[in-house]
């Protein structure tokens, strides 16, 4: 399996690669809405460090949101673009998953961690992982709040993960965050950004298991339902 791999749900995106022997290589930078320009480049680096080409790839996940608007659509129009005349296998992940994932073990603990995604005008998209559910219902796994309201709902104990963790800084204890005291935090705070080897582990452990997503299922997911201009009346 030679495994490609594409984030570009908000400015921190990524790309990373896997080859048949297990051999990985990532790139992960701040795009200021370049993602259209960086992402293939990007890719095609990654690649070739591995002595591959695009036409080598076997297998692709994409990062689905929730992020920003054009961001998102960029990676899954480029992954579309790698897979659709191939006919090659396609995973697509939220975001939350990708963010989450490497506190995994903390949620299998039983400890809720809340993943947090920016949604702009200073509010957060927020996800609720836990082994158990929360006892207020289903509709309380997921949101978009401002920080303020996302602090009443907070229940003790929870810890926080995810790029949009800088907006609950001095909100709440630095213990929340599980980077706390790793040179990550120390360089860049707790919002720290998202590694594309979440990304890998996820992708490799799914299609390990016979898991793939329908092409007409890879659809981007919105923080909010994207806003659309209605046309003026004609005069």
């Amino acid at each position: 399996m030679i495994l490609a791999v594409i984030d570009t749900s908000t400015q921190f995106a990524g790309v990373g690669v896997v080859d048949d022997a297990g051999k990985r290589v990532t790139r992960a930078w701040r795009s200021d809405r370049n993602h259209g320009r960086e992402l293939m480049p990007a890719l095609v680096e990654s690649l070739a460090e591995l002595s591959l080409a695009p036409t080598d790839i076997t297998h692709v996940a994409v990062a689905l949101g929730p992020g920003g608007f054009s961001a998102v659509r960029v990676g899954i129009s480029t992954t579309l673009g790698l897979i659709v005349a191939k006919k090659l296998p396609v995973l697509g992940v939220p975001t939350h998953d990708i963010e989450v994932g490497p506190f995994r073990d903390l949620v299998v603990s039983g400890i809720p961690v809340y993943s947090l995604i920016p949604a702009g005008r200073q509010e957060l998209s927020w996800m609720r992982h836990s082994e158990t559910p929360d006892d207020v219902g289903p509709d309380a796994q997921t949101g978009v709040s401002s920080p303020q309201d996302f602090l009443d709902r907070l229940e003790p104990g929870a810890l926080l993960c995810g790029e949009a963790c800088d907006l609950m800084v001095g909100l709440v204890e630095d213990s929340r965050f599980p980077n706390f005291g790793t040179p990550k935090f120390a360089e860049h705070g707790p919002g720290a950004q998202r590694d594309p080897n979440s990304l890998l582990d996820i992708a490799t452990e799914k299609f390990g298991a016979g898991a793939s997503t329908a092409y007409e299922e890879l659809r981007p997911i919105y923080a909010r339902p994207p806003s659309i201009s209605r046309p003026k009346p004609a005069r």
